[in-house]
Order: structure tokens, then sequence, then C-alpha cells
């Protein structure tokens, strides 16, 4: 499951459900980062974050989060706390949108997968969307 900004939490949520082996959260950005509280909030129920939680210490979930270094709407504090939570199950992409990055985002750089991607091999959006892909590809493949 892939989540994309508003939704970016819904992604995590969905993952209590046993159907759920992998989730992408890109750029979460609800609930809107106002204080401290709520800039660390994943966007899922404690009961949520519980479940999911448990299933990434069985190793049945995994997580990737994605987002711009810079993005005031996706504080860094949140992806803290899902690492807390999940451990080596969420894997955080950070993409560098700081002044004179080598990605040339701009300031305002939130949509990591999809406006900022540039079609080029080496360039950190589309790395990280090919990031994405193999995470699924891994995942949501049939044993043999």
């Amino acid at each position: 499951m892939i989540g994309m900004c508003f939704t970016g939490g819904f992604a995590l949520a969905a993952a209590v459900d046993p159907a759920v082996l992998a989730a992408v959260a890109s750029q979460p950005a609800m609930p809107f980062p106002v204080g401290r509280a709520r800039a660390a909030d994943p966007g899922l129920s404690a009961a949520e974050l519980d479940a999911v939680a448990a299933r990434a210490v069985q190793g049945d979930v995994c997580a990737l989060g994605l987002r711009f270094s810079e993005d005031r709407s996706v504080p860094r504090a949140r992806f803290d706390t899902l690492r807390r939570r999940l451990g080596d199950a969420f894997e955080v992409i950070e993409l560098d949108s700081s002044p004179g990055n080598p990605g040339g985002f701009g300031r305002s750089a939130h949509s990591v997968l999809t406006g900022e991607v540039r079609e080029r091999a080496g360039h950190p959006a589309f790395d990280a969307r090919e990031r994405v892909v193999a995470f699924l590809q891994k995942r949501l493949s049939p044993v043999t």
C-alpha cells in the first residue's frame, strides 16, 4: 500500500490488516504538524500503531517512509516516532532539500514520488522511486 501526503499515514494504519505486507508512507502530512505532539504524531491511533509494531516485530510487515529534509509539513519527528516503534522494519528515505542541494529541489519540495522526480538515473527522487519499486517487489513477490 502506498499513501502520499494526506493519505500517507493511511498506508501505515492499513498495515493492521494481515493482508498488508508492505506500507509506503510518502510525505505523510496528516495530522498537520501544529505543535510538538502533532509533529511527532504518526497519523494513526495508538492501538493501530501497537498492532503494526507487533506485526513488525513478527516480520509480518515492514514500512518505508519518504520525506524531504526541509518539508515542514512532514516533520522529521514523525519519522522518529515510527522508527522508535517499528525499529528496523521502518526504512527512511530523506531527500536533501536544503539550500544548494545536489538534486536541485526547491525549498517547497514535497511530492517525493511524483512532482519532484526527474526521469534520469542518479537523480535522488528518481532513485527514491526506484527504491520504492524494489521494496514492493521484494515484499510482494511470491516466495518460490
